[in-house]
């Protein structure tokens, strides 16, 4: 206890520990000591206060600055994904400003229009506005062909008096008398390869989607063999298999 009264103020208490041979004391002894020892030396007691008011200050200012840095971050999470209303830089960066192409909405007074070779889809409800906005603007403008699906016929009554002056425009609706026809047995090679294209045909109209397999019996397998059969023309005077002449 000598030793340590020699090398320290036996006043300020003993100390919490050493660093580098300089004495550390508890944050609290500042207050100890100047409750007690205040009147003997009054501007250090001054000097001290607002050191410790200096840093209580800054530990609140990183505090704020830390927690407005957490809060950016926060924004900025992509967990559930990063989707974002565009603006017009990033408009302009995806190049959807242009003067051709379909038509994908509007910006401001600037319509928005896909001109690259990548695919358009437009997701929405039933009479949400897909045709009105999107579908009959494009129609309009496209100057290009175009195959249409349109199963209500609202499209081609809408746009294909318009695009009339300007091209060719066919209606093919097997429902309507007036539609366009085509007929595919006109696609068969004659000779070698007569047979296989008949076949070909035959499986598209009856089995378009590719579902029915060999081996199975029903009306659409006798349809078709049907179909064929009758496509393909016998030799004059020949006899068919099994049959009287």
């Amino acid at each position: 206890m000598d030793c340590v009264a020699a090398r320290f103020p036996a006043s300020a208490g003993l100390p919490w520990f050493e660093l580098a041979g300089l004495p550390i004391y508890p944050p609290p002894a500042m207050f100890w000591w100047w409750y007690f020892y205040d009147a003997y030396a009054p501007h250090v007691f001054m000097e001290g206060g607002a050191i410790v008011a200096s840093v209580g200050l800054m530990a609140i200012v990183v505090a704020i600055f830390m927690s407005i840095w957490r809060a950016r971050e926060a924004e900025d999470i992509r967990t559930f994904g990063s989707a974002r209303w565009a603006e017009r830089e990033n408009i302009e960066t995806a190049g959807l400003l242009g003067d051709d192409g379909a038509v994908l909405g509007r910006y401001a007074r600037d319509y928005l229009r896909h001109d690259g070779a990548e695919h358009v889809l437009c997701f929405a409800p039933t009479r949400s506005g897909k045709g009105v906005g999107l579908v009959v603007p494009t129609l309009l403008t496209w100057p290009g062909s175009a195959i249409v699906h349109d199963i209500k016929g609202e499209n081609w009554e809408l746009t294909a008096g318009f695009r009339a002056r300007h091209g060719r425009v066919l209606l093919f609706d097997p429902t309507n008398p007036h539609s366009a026809a085509y007929n595919p047995l006109l696609e068969v090679r004659k000779g070698e390869w007569e047979v296989r294209d008949v076949q070909n045909v035959a499986d598209v109209l009856v089995d378009p989607e590719g579902s029915l397999k060999s081996g199975i019996t029903g009306r659409k397998p006798a349809t078709r063999c049907a179909q064929i059969g009758d496509r393909n023309e016998l030799p004059s005077g020949a006899t068919p298999p099994g049959g009287n002449g």
